[in-house]
């Protein structure tokens, strides 16, 4: 919990200097990126209910004040600049959801594959096995 929220702190004082400096929040993608998986790590964390209590409500407050502060920066740069931010969040939550599926829908198809070669494989190994011993039986046979 603790590396995490160290994660979300790095990443948001990057994203906070970009903004100081003029900058788009784009300009900070790599951050916003980090940021965004501490966020959802540590809210996965205090959703599954295990762990120390107290760190993660203390991560989920120290997260609450940084979207507060960084609401403020977003709005006091443009005209609706927060709001933008949310869409912006919401369409790298939807990508990465979509990544996840895309990953899973691949290693459930290697898997399968993979299961589908075994038993070909077994099928000739055994086919192999009643030939080698026809063949050892004609051999003995003519013998």
């Amino acid at each position: 919990m603790l590396a995490e929220l160290a994660i979300a702190n790095a990443s948001f004082a990057i994203i906070k200097q970009t903004l100081a400096n003029g900058r788009e929040l784009a300009d900070a993608g790599k951050a916003v990126g980090e940021y965004f998986g501490a966020e959802k790590t540590i809210a996965k964390a205090a959703a599954s209910g295990k762990g120390d209590v107290l760190a993660m409500f203390q991560a989920k407050e120290q997260l609450a004040k940084q979207e507060e502060e960084l609401k403020f920066m977003l709005n006091k740069q443009r005209l609706q600049g927060y709001a933008d931010f949310l869409k912006f969040k919401a369409a790298y939550t939807r990508e990465q959801k979509e990544a996840e599926l895309a990953e899973r829908k691949r290693k459930a198809a290697r898997a399968k594959a993979l299961d589908e070669n075994l038993a070909v494989a077994m099928k000739v190994f055994g086919i192999l096995i009643v030939i080698m011993a026809a063949l050892f039986g004609v051999a003995v046979y003519v013998r």
